[in-house]
């Protein structure tokens, strides 16, 4: 029977069942001819969190035949991620960065909207569309579920660790490096449609009395017409943007 070590490092080594998690390597037992990529899914790693794979110090990409006395070293997805960039294991780059998020991190999504990133999310949106949306839109897929990641169709995802929106959102924003990317109050939170301007004239005859006599200035979403102005909203929204942006500061000096 042909073996091969294994080492997966960081966060990668608390993804493997139980019987191999235990050390930093171990020795893998195989009879039959797979890729690196299906043999890492069954040792327990969703494929679209390794970050970089090397077989005896030469860095591979998924497709790899695994072979006899062969030392493979998985390591996790590390800051800065540039999807946008051909990589040995995803040699197919991301037009755009946008998102699609399933319902366990549904609160980040809305919290990736105010920022003006685009995420799609729905919460009643069954696994496989999801996978296909990710797919044919191209979107990274950020989900807290392990099964999920690992469907074929999975090219650009990620494994949410932690459990506060907040802190998830902090967490996506130090991985794909999108401080520079933020365009707050762009687009609409509850549809994720680009907000437009709009000419009071326009929209005189569905105004508030008080909105009407007190605002100048609005915006329309193009995707569901709902109607933005300035006002308390827009405060909390700004400073809340200013709470992000002082983590990722903090996080930037601390280093991630």
């Amino acid at each position: 029977m042909a073996t091969a070590v294994f080492y997966f490092h960081n966060y990668l080594r608390k993804m493997l069942k139980k019987e191999h998690g235990a050390g930093p390597s171990f020795l893998y037992h195989f009879n039959r001819k797979a890729s690196i990529k299906d043999i890492i899914e069954s040792l327990g790693v969703p494929h679209p969190i390794v970050g970089k794979l090397t077989v005896n110090d030469t860095e591979v990409g998924f497709d790899y035949i695994l072979r006899h006395k062969d030392i493979v070293e998985a390591s996790p997805l590390t800051p800065p991620v540039n999807p946008l960039v051909s990589t040995p294991l995803r040699p197919a780059p991301l037009e755009r960065i946008s998102f699609v998020a399933d319902v366990n991190v549904g609160k980040l999504a809305f919290h990736l909207r105010t920022l003006g990133f685009d995420c799609e999310y729905g919460s009643n949106t069954r696994d496989a569309e999801l996978v296909e949306r990710a797919h044919s839109q191209k979107r990274i897929l950020l989900t807290r579920d392990t099964s999920l990641l690992k469907r074929k169709l999975v090219i650009h995802g990620y494994l949410v660790r932690a459990q506060n929106p907040t802190e998830q959102l902090i967490e996506v924003m130090c991985l794909y490096d999108l401080k520079s990317r933020i365009k707050p109050l762009s687009r609409c939170i509850p549809c994720n449609g680009i907000l437009v301007p709009v000419n009071k004239e326009a929209i005189l005859n569905r105004l508030e009395p008080l909105t009407r006599k007190h605002y100048e200035s609005f915006h329309v979403c193009q995707q569901c017409d709902r109607i933005y102005w300035p006002g308390s909203h827009q405060e909390k929204i700004v400073a809340f943007i200013e709470k992000i942006l002082k983590a990722l500061r903090q996080k930037g000096t601390q280093g991630t």
